[in-house]
């Protein structure tokens, strides 16, 4: 199969707040898995981002609000632990790609 006859591998990337940063390590219950600081965090996103481009994924930042994310939690009865908020990004991802989808089709039903 031809690579560019299809779409590229994408990746959601949680994108913390900055203002919200300290929130989401006081609460989440494995911080010692999480950046001590926003900026830390943030170089180790960006190089992350540069690793997954280089082996053909491209990561789409996924803005990660924290409230949003603790209404998610208590709706699911879910832990603020990396798999849980792993997951919310993904589904935020696969919602921003069916809203740009469900917008493409309206488009082209009109040309």
């Amino acid at each position: 199969m031809n690579q560019s006859n299809h779409s590229p591998m994408v990746m959601g990337v949680a994108i913390y707040l900055p203002h919200q940063y300290g929130r989401l390590l006081a609460t989440a219950e494995d911080v010692d898995h999480l950046n001590p600081t926003w900026d830390e965090w943030r170089a180790v996103c960006d190089e992350t981002k540069r690793n997954l481009r280089s082996i053909g994924i491209e990561p789409i930042d996924i803005l990660f609000d924290l409230d949003a994310f603790e209404k998610y939690r208590a709706e699911r009865g879910l832990k603020n632990v990396g798999g849980t908020r792993a997951d919310y990004v993904a589904e935020q991802l696969r919602n921003q790609q069916s809203a740009i989808s469900d917008q493409q089709s309206d488009t082209g039903s009109h040309l």
